[in-house]
């Protein structure tokens, strides 16, 4: 017997007995692992961690459909309300009193209305006249350079046209080419003789012949074309042989161009209605031809989804 068991107490040999070995730290931690407690449950049964019972939990619960099974069923869904819409719209179509009806009647009368105010235009009315005398053009002078310009005499007024000149980006100048009144007064051309009521008118048809005439100076000299010798006042005013009003230097009549340009216009709305009616009634017999098709791919979209619910 070694000099330290006798000097040790019994007590403390039972104790070192009795005691439990420690459980070993695990590698790298300095501090001694605590051993949870035991979690209260049913006598004998393992009570699982909170993560294991929620996992347990969702096992229990009723399977959810596949996700493609629930696309394809909302796909069919949307398909299924098209196919509702097709066919109200066809039996719409179908039935004697529907929208398409009402729209091509409206129509139909829009292209009455257009019918007889063509036919009004179409009959011409005499025009405002008033003879020009045949007071001579004289002085016809024409420069094209640095801008074009004409000049001329009637009787003891004179006239003179120009060019416009404008500034384009980076200092060049540019000729805007149109001719520009400046000086000259053609109501002073207006005969004395003439009746009140035509007075403007007149006036009015002068500035505009005025000006074809000049233009049409300069274009001459332009494509070196001979310039006239024996233009007079009264061949800006000619008599227009269709509704007998006054013709310019080119004998156009302003209340022939204006009365066809209307007519042009009302033949452009008539064939627009006719276009909008003719689309009307192919969209209404298209739909109420579909109405059979729109009616069997309905049912059989229908038959479909409750193949694919009693699946889910």
């Amino acid at each position: 017997m070694s000099w330290r068991q006798f000097w040790k107490k019994p007590d403390q040999d039972n104790e070192q007995k009795e005691r439990p070995a420690a459980t070993p730290d695990p590698p790298g931690l300095g501090r001694p692992r605590v051993t949870p407690p035991e979690q209260s449950g049913t006598p004998g049964q393992r009570v699982l961690p909170a993560h294991m019972q929620r996992i347990v939990e969702e096992r229990k619960r009723p399977e959810r459909p596949p996700l493609d099974n629930r696309a394809k069923l909302a796909r069919l869904e949307r398909a299924r309300l098209a196919a509702i819409f097709d066919v109200e719209q066809g039996e719409l179509a179908a039935s004697p009193v529907n929208p398409w009806r009402d729209r091509i009647s409206l129509l139909t009368d829009a292209m009455k209305t257009v019918e007889e105010d063509r036919r009004k235009l179409q009959q011409v009315e005499p025009a405002p006249y008033h003879p020009l005398p045949t007071t001579p053009i004289l002085d016809i002078a024409v420069e094209t350079e640095p801008v074009a310009s004409v000049s001329f005499s009637v009787g003891s007024e004179w006239f003179g046209f120009a060019e416009e000149r404008d500034w384009a980006e980076r200092g060049h100048s540019v000729t805007i080419g149109e001719l520009k009144l400046r000086a000259g007064d053609a109501g002073a051309l207006v005969p004395a003789d003439t009746p009140d009521d035509l007075i403007d008118a007149l006036r009015a048809h002068l500035g505009e012949s005025l000006f074809v005439f000049a233009s049409d100076m300069r274009d001459r000299t332009l494509d070196q074309v001979e310039l006239p010798a024996d233009a007079t006042l009264a061949d800006l005013g000619k008599p227009c042989p269709v509704c007998g009003g006054w013709q310019d230097w080119m004998g156009r009549c302003q209340v022939c161009r204006n009365r066809d340009a209307n007519l042009q216009l009302l033949k452009r709305e008539e064939n627009r209605l006719l276009s909008d009616r003719a689309r009307e009634a192919e969209e209404r017999h298209r739909l109420e031809e579909r109405l059979p098709v729109a009616r069997r791919r309905l049912k059989d979209i229908e038959t479909e989804i409750a193949a694919l619910q009693r699946q889910m």
